[in-house]
């Protein structure tokens, strides 16, 4: 939790557990959903 507030864009799986996701910026899909790549290619792409 306390990487999520550091980190300047802060994203919780969808798995998360209920008291992290408020913590997060974002809530991407969960981990049997591959949430870091769609949070990679979501982020990346919002860049460009």
């Amino acid at each position: 939790m306390d990487m999520l507030e550091y980190a300047g864009l802060g994203v919780a799986m969808g798995n998360a557990r209920n008291l992290v996701k408020p913590i997060a910026d974002e809530v991407t899909l969960s981990n049997n959903e591959e949430c870091l790549k769609h949070a990679v290619e979501k982020y990346s792409l919002a860049c460009l």
